[in-house]
């Protein structure tokens, strides 16, 4: 797409919004030929209300000159604590991806909770799994999975403060898709948690649920 856009509009800069892509895929917009990435820190375990643009170095000067004032600037601490992030987040991510991967294999080839009929991964904003049960139950998991030790909402979307393994509805798309799919599957983002407490949790509910 960059590659057209450039093609066409040689002198119309290309931005890319790189949220939840980066350190997730190959390469991100300014790699392809774009002219500034921009992407929240925050969603890179850094501090709240830091950005961080790169790309062309005339664009950038021009951005360094627009935000001479003291307050926008950013401090010292905040820098570091972007670094520090950056330095753990590839590393939280890869540990996230491995549990979704066990847990793929525990509940669709080992079977290991009852009335999951299986379960797979899906890249949206996060790499998520979804749990799909054999009975319209999902609702009802929903229901009690958050007194068991999960999170139903986000505290903010691949944050620092994502600790507790999130428990979820299936997204807008997937019920636009297929409507029934609310009633049969949810969504789970595991965070720093490990494949153990997902499925206690899933069997507890489960339980709680069918009996």
């Amino acid at each position: 797409v960059i590659k057209e856009l450039k093609g066409s509009y040689s002198t119309i800069p290309i931005i890319t919004d790189d949220n939840y892509a980066v350190m997730k895929v190959r390469k991100i917009g300014v790699e392809l030929g774009a002219t500034l990435s921009c992407f929240s820190t925050f969603k890179l375990l850094g501090p709240e209300g830091i950005g961080c643009i790169v790309g062309d170095k005339k664009a950038i000067e021009l951005l360094r000159k627009e935000n001479y004032s003291g307050g926008l600037q950013v401090q010292g601490h905040e820098a570091i604590d972007v670094l520090r992030g950056m330095t753990y987040a590839p590393v939280a991510l890869a540990n996230q991806a491995m549990v979704i991967d066990e847990l793929v294999d525990r509940l669709a080839t080992n079977r290991e909770v009852s009335h999951i009929s299986d379960a797979y991964v899906a890249n949206a904003q996060s790499k998520v799994l979804l749990v799909e049960f054999d009975l319209p139950i999902a609702e009802k998991i929903l229901e009690y999975t958050n007194d068991l030790g999960a999170a139903p909402n986000p505290v903010g979307a691949e944050s620092k403060y994502e600790i507790v393994p999130m428990f979820y509805r299936v997204s807008g798309t997937f019920m636009q898709y297929d409507p029934n799919l609310v009633k049969t599957t949810i969504r789970i983002n595991p965070y720093r948690s490990g494949p153990d407490t997902i499925i206690r949790i899933l069997k507890n509910a489960v339980n709680e649920v069918v009996g």
